[in-house]
């Protein structure tokens, strides 16, 4: 029953507007203050949490320490409300409701940080903890999507699957260490040359996939030879064995899943490796060119 609720309000505010989060918020507390009112000296402030998790949550540590200044705000005048129907608090009342404000603030912060804490867990998660490249699954979601808005509006995808040849001999004379600083080299090599909205992602030990939206045939041959040649360069100027293997397709009819996406780029990859490695063959609509 829990579970099901708090999946409930995490699925209802996290597709609102943070306005919509914001006017529900201050509704709530005007609510609980009418409540302060009518119940009279009883304390409601664990209720007074409501507003102030939901607008630090969903909106932000700000807005959610100003809901907290809020809450008090409304508590006393719900108290002067109450006060004016002849009954009197004590400095002692006064002092709770002190209390009772930073008990808010501290609360606030702490949603806040846990937050903060799940957001970067979710993105760790996503990532290979080596090269801080898109880890497999990430690279499926962002790939999905990526198929869905070429399908839509009739662009072309462009997708390479790159293998390093030799790469354990670079582990074997050189130690893993070695092959880690040369795979993250090849990270930072392609990340050099590669837009903001292309896509990264190591997939396995030695293999990277790219993903190039909206690029055609001759422009993403192009640039996955300016990659290929600055990667080859890279490897010359470390003195390190490794060559790279790629296949590339370039789908101007984008087909439904990201697994036949990546097959028919992974094929081609393993025609290159049988054929001698170190190359970039390409293909589109069922023409193929060699880089």
């Amino acid at each position: 029953m829990i579970n099901k609720l708090h999946r409930t309000i995490i699925q209802s505010f996290s597709s609102r507007a943070p306005a919509v989060t914001l006017l529900f918020c201050s509704v709530f507390l005007l609510f609980l203050g009418w409540l302060d009112i009518i119940t009279g000296d009883y304390s409601l402030i664990v209720f007074y949490l409501i507003p102030v998790s939901l607008a630090t949550w969903f909106v932000g540590k700000w807005s959610g320490l100003l809901f907290c200044f809020l809450a008090i705000v409304v508590r006393v005048i719900a108290d002067e409300g109450y006060r004016s129907s002849g009954f009197a608090y004590s400095a002692l009342h006064y002092w709770n409701e002190l209390i009772e404000f930073f008990f808010l603030i501290i609360m606030s912060i702490l949603f806040s940080a846990l937050k903060r804490n799940l957001e970067n867990e979710k993105e760790l998660a996503r990532r290979d903890p080596l090269t801080d490249t898109l880890n497999r699954r990430s690279f499926f979601d962002l790939a999905e999507h990526e198929i869905n808005r070429s399908q839509r509006y009739g662009l072309p995808l462009t997708i390479a699957y790159m293998d390093l040849d030799n790469f354990k001999v670079v582990n074997d004379q050189f130690g893993h260490h070695a092959g880690d600083e040369l795979l993250n080299a090849v990270v930072l090599t392609i990340r050099s040359n590669i837009r903001s909205s292309d896509i990264l992602a190591r997939v396995g030990g030695d293999e990277f996939v790219i993903l190039l939206p909206d690029t055609p045939g001759d422009a993403s041959l192009t640039f996955l030879n300016k990659i290929h040649d600055s990667l080859d360069q890279t490897m010359a100027r470390n003195g390190w064995p490794v060559s790279f293997s790629i296949g590339a397709v370039t789908y101007l009819t984008v087909p439904s899943t990201v697994d036949e996406v990546i097959r028919h780029a992974d094929e081609l990859m393993y025609t290159v490796k049988h054929g001698g490695k170190n190359r970039l063959l390409h293909k589109e609509i069922g023409e193929v060119t060699y880089g």
